[in-house]
C-alpha cells in the first residue's frame, strides 16, 4: 500500500511539472524570439541555422516563433496526455484500458513529433531568409540522429502498448473466467 502511496504523490508533482511546462514552454520560445537579436552570439548560433544574418526584422522573428511553435505544439499535446496518465497513477488506475489508449496516444505523439521537427526545419529556413533578397534565400531540409532517436522511442513504444494492450486482455479474460 505504500507504494501505492508513493506512485500517487509522485504522479501529482510530476503532473504539476508538466502543467508548468504547458506554460512556460511557448512564453520561453516568445521571449527567445522577442530578443534574439540582443542575445550573445553562442547563444543565438546555438538556435539558428548557420546561414541567418542578423539582426532580424521584427516579422522574421514572429515567424521564427510561429514556425518553431509547431513542434512546440505537439510537445505541449504530449505532456497533457502525460498528464492524463499521471492523472490516471494518482487514483491508482496503473493496468487499465485508460492507461494503454494514453501510451497509445504517446507513442503517436512521439512520431508526430520526428515529423513535425523536419517541417518545422524546413519552415524556419524559409522564415529565416525570406527578407534576404533573391538569390539569398534558403530552403533546407534535414533528419537529425536527435530527430530519429525520437522515431526510434515512439516505434518502440507503439510496441510495448501493444504489449500492454495484450496483457490487459488477457488479464481481462482471466478476470472474467470462474
Amino acid at each position: 500500500m505504500h507504494n501505492v502511496e508513493q506512485i500517487q504523490r509522485a504522479s501529482h508533482r510530476m503532473r504539476r511539472i508538466l502543467a508548468g511546462v504547458i506554460i512556460v514552454m511557448p512564453l520561453i520560445n516568445a521571449m527567445v524570439w522577442l530578443f534574439i537579436n540582443d542575445l550573445p552570439v553562442d547563444i543565438y548560433r546555438e538556435i539558428l541555422p548557420h546561414f541567418v544574418t542578423m539582426p532580424l526584422p521584427a516579422t522574421t522573428r514572429l515567424m521564427g516563433f510561429l514556425v518553431t511553435m509547431v513542434s512546440a505544439s505537439v510537445v505541449i499535446v504530449g505532456a497533457l496526455h502525460l498528464m492524463r496518465l499521471f492523472d490516471l497513477y494518482g487514483k491508482g488506475s496503473i493496468f487499465r484500458d485508460a492507461n494503454v489508449q494514453c501510451y497509445k496516444h504517446l507513442s503517436r505523439i512521439l512520431i508526430w513529433w520526428f515529423a513535425a521537427r523536419i517541417v518545422e526545419r524546413t519552415l524556419l529556413g524559409i522564415a529565416l531568409t525570406l527578407h534576404n533578397p533573391p538569390g539569398q534565400r534558403m530552403l533546407t531540409l534535414g533528419v537529425s540522429s536527435s530527430d530519429l532517436g525520437i522515431l526510434l522511442i515512439g516505434f518502440i513504444l507503439s510496441i510495448i502498448t501493444w504489449v500492454m494492450e495484450e496483457g490487459q486482455r488477457l488479464q481481462e479474460d482471466q478476470d472474467y473466467t470462474v
